[in-house]
């Protein structure tokens, strides 16, 4: 066990500095939309820690499970600030989106779903869900205003958190560039620490005690089978759906625990933690777990068991307690990372099959619809409508899976009761 520790103990730091951004972030994506930021913080730290602390001891894998940023982001800006709803609702969707993960995980079900999804789909709303998260860092930046008239309008470019924006975006790609394991980290820290010279943050000091978790069972769990939030849990459960094929995908190929069929060893040992930690986040206050891509820098330094996962946990666990030092960090100094990582979802867009118009078409109308609309369900919705529609209409109707047949008419059927109600 000491020899097993010792082997993994370099791959575990690896991972634990990779992904630490996301301590800085996912707090202040909660915050925007009016959550606690400490609350938020100690949340999104303990739900790191217990679920991949399940995922170590259940499957063994070298992976982090952490909140995911696409359904964080879902939650701040299209769910609590678009739509108001209160964040106990969320916590709702969250909590049943956990339970069918879980229970779909438990009996199989989520396994044929997620290699059934269709590929340009899957790969348009990955891409699109990053265009989202671009749109996010500039409009929290100012960059961007929303506008009736012309959906958005640049604001004020030229100013000087902006600049210092834009040296953490540049100095984050050419370490990226340079393959610096904490490169986001490391961008976030002199954006910031460039922040304090010039007098444009505070600092609110080192160590504390870990902020209280205001957020601990705030859970509505009645709101979101009203009809106004089913959307939602649609939408959490969807982008939960297309962020575990996504990652699962790279990390089984990198820790060579996927066959030459693509088939996955071990599949159902990491979806069900994956739905479990999801119930978990709820309790706790934050979004659906995911499994971290950033995962793949401990298995490149050697990681092989949940060892490697558990370290990098033990050392994010230990951030609670620098909890004034984190809230001292403004968002334009955490915005490139946010920037960075919608840039590398966006290039998931070069997968879609272009000149495949019934594949085009509705690829297209998730990419430019979730951005444009502030909305994910938006985006699935007239997407999976679509592909239903052009497949079916094109003579191809059998190439559509019953996967995306109950997807479409879910959507349409949700619209069918919005327009009925009105």
């Amino acid at each position: 066990m000491l020899h097993a520790l010792r082997r993994e103990l370099i791959p575990g730091l690896s991972t634990f500095f990779t992904i630490a951004y996301l301590l800085l972030l996912y707090p202040q994506i909660l915050s925007e939309a009016g959550v606690d930021f400490g609350s938020a913080l100690t949340a999104t730290i303990l739900t790191l820690f217990l679920s991949t602390l399940l995922l170590a001891l259940y499957g063994h894998f070298p992976y982090v499970l952490a909140p995911g940023l696409s359904v964080g982001v879902y939650l701040a800006y299209s769910l609590l600030l678009e739509q108001k709803a209160p964040w106990p609702t969320a916590l709702g969707i969250i909590f049943w989106a956990g339970i069918a993960l879980f229970l779909l995980s438990l009996f199989k079900v989520r396994q044929k779903i997620l290699f059934h999804l269709p590929p340009s789909i899957r790969s348009a709303s990955i891409g699109g869900i990053g265009i989202f998260l671009i749109f996010v860092a500039f409009k929290g930046l100012g960059i961007l205003i929303l506008d009736p008239v012309s959906f958005f309008r640049f604001g004020a470019f030229f100013t000087l958190p902006n600049g210092i924006a834009l040296f953490g975006l540049a100095l984050l790609f050419i370490l990226y560039r340079l393959q610096i394991q904490a490169s986001f980290l490391i961008a976030i820290l002199l954006s910031w620490a460039i922040s304090l010279f010039l007098n444009l943050s505070s600092w609110h000091g080192l160590v504390s005690l870990p902020a209280p978790l205001t957020s601990f069972f705030q859970i509505d769990f009645w709101a979101p089978f009203q009809l106004q939030w089913i959307g939602g849990l649609l939408t959490v459960l969807l982008i939960s759906l297309f962020d575990t094929t996504a990652a699962i995908t790279v990390l089984a190929k990198l820790s060579h625990r996927s066959d030459a069929s693509g088939r996955i060893q071990g599949i159902d040992r990491m979806v069900i933690p994956d739905g479990l930690g999801s119930i978990l986040a709820s309790v706790l206050g934050t979004g659906t777990v995911a499994f971290l891509l950033e995962s793949a820098t401990g298995i490149k330094a050697g990681g092989k068991t949940g060892w490697t996962a558990l370290i990098a946990a033990l050392l994010s666990l230990g951030c609670l307690f620098f909890y004034p030092l984190i809230s001292s960090i403004p968002f334009f100094a955490v915005a490139p990372a946010l920037i960075a990582i919608g840039c590398l979802m966006a290039s998931e867009l070069k997968e879609v099959s272009w000149r495949d118009l019934t594949e085009a078409v509705p690829a297209l109308f998730i990419a430019v619809t979730i951005p444009l609309t502030f909305s994910v369900y938006r985006g699935f919705a007239l997407g999976f409508i679509s592909y239903v529609l052009l497949k079916t209409l094109s003579g191809r109707a059998k190439e559509v899976h019953l996967v995306s047949w109950a997807l479409s008419l879910l959507f349409a059927l949700h619209y069918l009761f919005i327009i009925l109600m009105v």
